[in-house]
C-alpha cells in the first residue's frame, strides 16, 4: 500500500468521523429534544385543570437589598437552553388556617417555660396577642404569637465564646439536638417536616464572633435549618438559604437555658396535603422572559465570604449567571391561603472588586390569568 493510497483512507475516515460527530451533535441537542416534546404533546393525556379554588392571592416575595447597579442575566445552563420537560400545569395546595383557642396564651406560656423563660422574665401583658420574654442573665428575647404560633428567640452571642466549649457538637448532634428541641415546643410533627431534609453550618469563635468552621474540633454551636418537600418538590420560603424552622443549638450538656438555644426561628403553618386543585403554569421561557426583564425578585445574595452568623449587608451586583432553573413550592411566616408554586432561578453573581456569590430568584409560576390582580395606586 503506498502513501497516496494511505492519504486517502485517513481522508475518508476523517470524513466520516467528521459526519458522525455532526450527526451525534445534532440528535443530542436538536433532535432528542425537540422529539421528547412532540412525543410528550401527541401521547401525553392531557387533563384540563381544575381551578377549584378560584383566583388565588398573588404572592408576596421579599426581596433582598442590593446595590444602585442595574445587573445583566445571562443563562448559563450547561447545554445554555431552558429546560423543556416541566408540566404544563401543577398542584395548588390549601394552608389549613390556624385556630384560635382558648389555651393559645397557656399553649406560649409552656413553650417559653420550656426554653428557659419564667414568669419573672415576661416584659409583656397576658391581653394582647403577642407575648414577650426577657432572660435578665443572657439578655435573650423570646417573641411568640399567640394566635399564628410563630416563634422568635435571639441573643447577642458577641463576646459569649466561654458558653461554649469547643469541639462539642458536631452535624449529626447538632440535627438530633435540633429535632428535640422542635419537638419539645410541638413545631415538629407535620410528617413533611420529619421525613424532610437539614442543612447544618458549624460555628466557633474568633475572637468575639463567631464564624462557620468545617473543622469539628472547633465547633461550639451549630445553625440548622429544616427544609420540607411535597411530590418531590422543594417548599421554600422567603429566603430559600434559610429553612421555616431554624435553631442555633450547643451540646446541652453544657449548661441551662436558653443558652442551650441561642436563637430559633419557627413559623409553623400545616398544609393540607390532598388536593384536586390544578392550575395552568407558564413556560420557562416566559418565567425567564420576565426575569430578564427585571420583574424577578432577588431573594437570596451569599458573597463568597459571607458569615451565616451574621446579618446581610447590601453588596452591588453586576452580572447574573443562572446556572439551574427548577419550580419549588412557596410559603412564608405570614398565613398565605395556599401554596403555589414558583419558578427558582438560582446561580452565581459577578461584580468588580469582589469574588461574587450565589444568587436566587424567584417568579410566580401560576399564570396570571389565574391570579388576583393588585389594583395599582391611583395617581
Amino acid at each position: 500500500m503506498n502513501l497516496t493510497n494511505i492519504s486517502n483512507i485517513i481522508k475518508k475516515f476523517g470524513k466520516y468521523l467528521l459526519i458522525f460527530f455532526v450527526s451525534y451533535y445534532l440528535i443530542i441537542l436538536v433532535i432528542a429534544p425537540g422529539s421528547a416534546s412532540l412525543i410528550k404533546a401527541i401521547f401525553s393525556k392531557k387533563e384540563p385543570a381544575n381551578i377549584s379554588f378560584g383566583l388565588l392571592d398573588p404572592l408576596e416575595f421579599v426581596e433582598k437589598p442590593i446595590g444602585q447597579n442595574t445587573p445583566e442575566y445571562v443563562l448559563n445552563t450547561k447545554d445554555g437552553r431552558l429546560p423543556t420537560n416541566f408540566p404544563d400545569k401543577m398542584i395548588v395546595y390549601k394552608f389549613k388556617p390556624q385556630q384560635y383557642s382558648y389555651l393559645a396564651g397557656k399553649n406560649a406560656i409552656a413553650d417559653a417555660n420550656t426554653l428557659g423563660f419564667t414568669e419573672k422574665d415576661l416584659i409583656s401583658d397576658l391581653k394582647g396577642d403577642i407575648y414577650k420574654w426577657r432572660n435578665s442573665s443572657t439578655g435573650s428575647l423570646l417573641t411568640i404569637e399567640i394566635e399564628t404560633r410563630k416563634l422568635e428567640l435571639s441573643t447577642n452571642l458577641n463576646g459569649r465564646n466561654i458558653d461554649f466549649s469547643p469541639g462539642s457538637i458536631n452535624q449529626q448532634t447538632a440535627i438530633e439536638a435540633a429535632k428535640a428541641l422542635f419537638t419539645s415546643i410541638f413545631r415538629f410533627e407535620d410528617s413533611l417536616y420529619t421525613e424532610g431534609t437539614q442543612a447544618v453550618k458549624l460555628g466557633s469563635y474568633l475572637g468575639n464572633k463567631l464564624y462557620e468552621t468545617t473543622d469539628i474540633r472547633e465547633a461550639q454551636v451549630a445553625l440548622v435549618d429544616f427544609y420540607r418537600s411535597i411530590n418531590s418538590y422543594q417548599i421554600l420560603g422567603p429566603d430559600p438559604s434559610k429553612g421555616l424552622l431554624r435553631c442555633i443549638v450547643r451540646d446541652k450538656s453544657q449548661g441551662k437555658y436558653p443558652m442551650n438555644h441561642p436563637m430559633i426561628e419557627a413559623y409553623y403553618w400545616e398544609i393540607v396535603t390532598p388536593s384536586n386543585a390544578t392550575y395552568p403554569i407558564i413556560s420557562p421561557k416566559e418565567a425567564w422572559d420576565a426575569v430578564k426583564g427585571e420583574r424577578g425578585v432577588i431573594t437570596m445574595v451569599t458573597p463568597k465570604e459571607a458569615n451565616p452568623f451574621d446579618t446581610y449587608t447590601p453588596v452591588n451586583i453586576e452580572r447574573i449567571l443562572i446556572d439551574n432553573i427548577f419550580l419549588a413550592y412557596y410559603e412564608t411566616p405570614n398565613y398565605q391561603k395556599y401554596m403555589q408554586p414558583i419558578y427558582v432561578f438560582s446561580g452565581t453573581y459577578t461584580t468588580r472588586g469582589a469574588s461574587g456569590g450565589d444568587i436566587a430568584i424567584y417568579f410566580p409560576a401560576v399564570a396570571g390569568q389565574y391570579t388576583k390582580q393588585t389594583t395599582p395606586p391611583s395617581q
